[in-house]
């Protein structure tokens, strides 16, 4: 009798393993069943169920990277295949040949580019980029970085407002690639005739670092996804020397392993990008 109940007692542990047993990678939709399982299994359940979503959504952000990784990478290779086959048609120039070299090399300083980025972002994510804290005064930051972007500005006849000030205790390196990308962001889609500024301001939990440019409202169905890997609100726009769609990934990841926020603003005022920097461990 008593080996028959532990056998009945343990109809709902069988039941489950099978369950958990006929899910795979192309069936992560799947849920345990909860209802008719004894209380003592509820909670393992709803973890279970917990876990699933979880995997389900690392997959499909898996399958989506992948997708759009194959995309961004065949257009570069279709071009190079592209320009050297024609050039191989008929005799060419060394002026010709010259140019397609230079052609080349751009698609391949495109591709190198991405796959720098990807590494970063793939060691960002498993913790493999330790942070090297130092005290920064903002304003030197600022005035650095406007220094470099100036020519770029000014070709399409932007002005570079340097408002930074105070200090921040960051890794400088990051900081500069995070305001870096998001400068170059504002430089492409600025209006020209305008100010791109770079402001702080604080409130009681973050010391928040902002690029604030004027140019054409975003879309708010686009913000949520602009720091998605290879994101492009037009796809059509992007440019010799562009992130390949990462840049924004790359401010989020620096984010994180600051643990701070990167969160993004736009209206009929402009756009404004800020950097949320935890206030504690910083000083005015």
């Amino acid at each position: 009798l008593g080996l028959l109940l532990l056998r009945r007692g343990l109809v709902p542990l069988r039941e489950l393993a099978q369950a958990m047993r006929d899910i795979t990678p192309r069936s992560l939709d799947q849920r345990m069943p909860a209802d008719n399982v004894p209380a003592e299994l509820k909670e393992p359940v709803q973890a279970l169920n917990a876990m699933l979503v979880r995997l389900e959504d690392s997959f499909g952000r898996l399958s989506q990277f992948s997708a759009d990784l194959a995309h961004e990478i065949r257009t570069p290779l279709h071009n190079l295949l592209g320009s050297n086959s024609l050039a191989l048609n008929q005799p060419r120039s060394p002026d010709e040949y010259q140019e397609l070299l230079a052609s080349n090399i751009e698609e391949y300083e495109r591709l190198n580019r991405m796959v720098e980025n990807l590494i970063f972002l793939a060691r960002a994510d498993h913790g493999q980029r330790p942070l090297q804290l130092q005290t920064l005064d903002l304003q030197t930051v600022g005035e650095e970085l406007c220094d470099y972007f100036e020519a770029l500005a000014e070709d399409r006849q932007l002005q570079l407002n340097n408002s930074l000030t105070g200090v921040l205790n960051v890794d400088q390196q990051l900081l500069q690639r995070a305001l870096g990308n998001l400068l170059a962001n504002a430089v492409r889609h600025a209006e020209a005739g305008t100010t791109i500024t770079l402001q702080r301001r604080d409130d009681a939990q973050y010391c928040w670092v902002g690029v604030h440019n004027q140019g054409p409202a975003i879309d708010p169905q686009h913000l949520d996804r602009l720091f998605d890997r290879f994101y492009r609100i037009d796809p059509s726009r992007a440019e010799p020397g562009d992130s390949g769609g990462l840049g924004l990934a790359i401010v989020r990841s620096i984010m994180l392993l600051h643990h701070g926020q990167v969160r993004v603003r736009s209206d009929a005022q402009g756009t404004l990008f800020e950097l949320g920097f935890p206030a504690l461990p910083m000083s005015a």
